[in-house]
């Protein structure tokens, strides 16, 4: 059967104690999408700051937007699980809820998908923007291609359902916020993976926002349970053995 030219996409935004106004700007951009068969699914993790009646009053905008929220407090991990557990498209990808989503965004995503029937992943390049969405950086991902040891997750990532169902799926018993990453790697050892060589998605990358406290992988007490350094070591040549793996002096 030939795949749909409009696949459902299922955009997942945890959040837990997010600024309203970038809140507001992420549901916003999705919601400004030219491509139009998505669903928003927006799932809060115990916010404590009121932002989840902004999320309930946002998700009120369009029928597409479903709105849960966890009965405990589960982390990034378990929350990105959580929200994939409500998703219901044939394609899956994450915003952040600080970042927001160019207008053709999806469309250029999903059209990859049916382009290229083959591939488990693919990713976008991005812009780096400051705190009124300005960009003052453009990243022009890798493109696709080996070795492994050159790839991680990049935004805007979104993968077949089918791509992550033949996986062990999000990794919940990391550390650190890097389930993301971890999923990659896992579809990547399985399925083809694809650039699309466009400024997709943008990612608020200063002042608190910015990605800090995670460490190296080389320093990660995690590194002996995540897919990420696993795939990654095991490409690299001669293979790494990720218990002993050291920084370099």
């Amino acid at each position: 059967m030939a795949e749909r030219k409009t696949p459902k996409v299922s955009v997942l935004l945890i959040s837990y104690n997010g600024r309203a106004p970038l809140l507001k700007r992420a549901v916003t951009s999705v919601l400004k999408q030219n491509y139009k068969n998505w669903e928003l699914i927006i799932q809060d993790d115990c916010s404590t700051d009121g932002s989840f009646n902004l999320i309930k009053t946002l998700g009120q905008a369009d029928p597409r937007i479903k709105v849960y929220r966890n009965e405990t407090n589960l982390g990034i991990s378990k929350n990105r699980l959580a929200a994939y557990g409500n998703a219901t498209g044939e394609l899956i990808c994450h915003l952040d809820n600080d970042d927001f989503l160019y207008a053709h965004a999806l469309g250029y995503m999903a059209a990859t998908f049916v382009q290229n029937p083959e591939i488990g992943f693919a990713y976008s390049d991005q812009a780096f923007v400051d705190g009124e969405g300005r960009p003052f950086e453009y990243v022009a991902n890798k493109e696709f291609g080996e070795p492994l040891t050159q790839y991680g997750w990049r935004h805007l990532g979104m993968f077949r359902r089918s791509a992550y169902e033949a996986t062990e799926g999000y990794n919940t018993n990391l550390d650190w916020p890097c389930e993301d990453g971890d999923i990659f790697m896992q579809i990547a050892e399985k399925f083809p993976f694809k650039r699309v060589p466009h400024v997709l998605y943008a990612y608020n990358n200063v002042g608190e926002h910015a990605s800090h406290g995670v460490p190296q992988c080389q320093h990660c007490l995690s590194r002996a349970k995540c897919n990420y350094i696993r795939v990654w070591a095991a490409a690299c040549d001669p293979p790494i053995d990720v218990i002993t793996w050291k920084a370099a002096a």
